[in-house]
C-alpha cells in the first residue's frame, strides 16, 4: 500500500513538472518607445565632422538594435534649418529607439554615407542626436 502512495505522489509530481514546463515564457517588458508622447528626437547627420545635407533618417521604435528585416517604423528626409540638416521625430514616448541614416555627401568618394546608433529617451523632452555616418560604395 505504501508503494502505491509513493507511486501516486511521484506520478503527480512528475505531472506538475511537465505541466509547468509547457507554459509560455513571460513576455519581455516593453520599454515604451513609440508614438504618443511629448518627446522629440532631432537628428543631425554628420560625416567626418561635416553635415550630410542630403540624407534620409529612419527610426525603429522600442528597439536599441537595427531591425534584422530592414523595416523601420518611420522616416524623415532632412531639411536645412539655418544651414544645418535636421530630421525631426515629434510626439514620441520615453523609451528605446534605433536611428539609421542614409545619404549623399559630395565631398567624399564614394559619396554615399550611412550609419546608425541606439537612442534612449528618459524624459519627454527634445533630444538632439548627432548621427555619425561612414562611406560605402552605393545605395
Amino acid at each position: 500500500m505504501k508503494a502505491g502512495i509513493k507511486f501516486i505522489i511521484f506520478f503527480f509530481a512528475a505531472w506538475l513538472t511537465t505541466a509547468e514546463s509547457c507554459k509560455k515564457p513571460s513576455a519581455p517588458v516593453p520599454t515604451g518607445g513609440g508614438k504618443g508622447g511629448n518627446a522629440t528626437i532631432t537628428v543631425i547627420p554628420e560625416h567626418h565632422g561635416l553635415y550630410v545635407d542630403t540624407c534620409t533618417i529612419y527610426i525603429k521604435y522600442n528597439s536599441l538594435d537595427m531591425p534584422s528585416n530592414g523595416v523601420y517604423d518611420d522616416s524623415v528626409v532632412c531639411v536645412l534649418t539655418d544651414t544645418i540638416p535636421v530630421a525631426v521625430f515629434p510626439g514620441l514616448k520615453k523609451g528605446d529607439y534605433y536611428i539609421f541614416g542614409r545619404g549623399y555627401h559630395t565631398l567624399y568618394v564614394p559619396p554615399y554615407v550611412k550609419g546608425g546608433l541606439p537612442c534612449k529617451i528618459s524624459t519627454e523632452d527634445t533630444v538632439k542626436v548627432y548621427l555619425p555616418t561612414y562611406s560605402y560604395s552605393g545605395l
